[in-house]
């Protein structure tokens, strides 16, 4: 064997490594996109989670401004009720003051009624 013979051996031994280290690569390559692929995919899915969770939070703030308006507008009516109940009550007072006044006064007249009676009767 002469040295063209080994040199040409050893040119073929490196390009077989090399088409190996070339397959090994393009092994490589694949598993690499198909780990960029199944990022791809879980990230996706995280999109649409935190699409769905900023969608749900956007509803409670809403859900939360309509019961403080509700719970603003329960209050003022309430307030208006309680304004009506206190204005009724001071007319029952009233009422009963009045209605007092005429039980004294016909008291006074069942009394002055009775003196006159006594003294008929005498």
């Amino acid at each position: 064997m002469d040295t063209t013979d080994i040199r040409l051996r050893v040119l073929e031994t490196d390009v077989a490594k090399l088409r190996l280290q070339n397959e090994e690569g393009r092994v490589v390559s694949a598993g690499i996109l198909e780990v960029l692929t199944d990022l791809r995919t879980e990230m996706s899915g995280i999109r649409t989670e935190m699409d769905k969770l900023r969608t749900g939070q956007d509803e409670l703030r809403a859900g939360q401004d309509e019961l403080r308006a509700e719970m603003r507008t329960g209050h003022a009516e309430l307030r208006e009720e309680l304004s009506v109940v206190k204005r009724s009550v001071g007319s029952l007072e009233l009422s009963m003051k009045r209605v007092e006044g005429d039980v004294a006064e016909l008291k006074a007249g069942h009394i002055e009624l009775r003196h006159l009676v006594a003294g008929l009767v005498k």
